[in-house]
């Protein structure tokens, strides 16, 4: 794991939104961090599906990890 793995890895374990919605990093690698989540029964809309605020929340915390890389 490169040192800017770790960094991210860590920054984002410190992340209680990530943790309250089970979010996961899977890859890390240069111009890219791909994390995925869950559809728990928190984080659904009124027709029992993912809110957008799900995919928002995600890909907003990967693209600014994927910046760092």
């Amino acid at each position: 794991m490169t040192d800017i793995e770790t960094r991210i890895r860590d920054s984002f374990a410190r992340q209680s939104m990530m943790q309250t919605l089970g979010a996961e990093i899977d890859d890390v690698s240069e111009g890219k961090v791909v994390i995925t989540a869950p559809i728990l029964p928190s984080s659904r809309q009124q027709h029992d599906v993912a809110h957008a605020a799900l995919s928002f929340a995600i890909g907003d915390t990967a693209a600014g990890y994927a910046a760092l890389t």
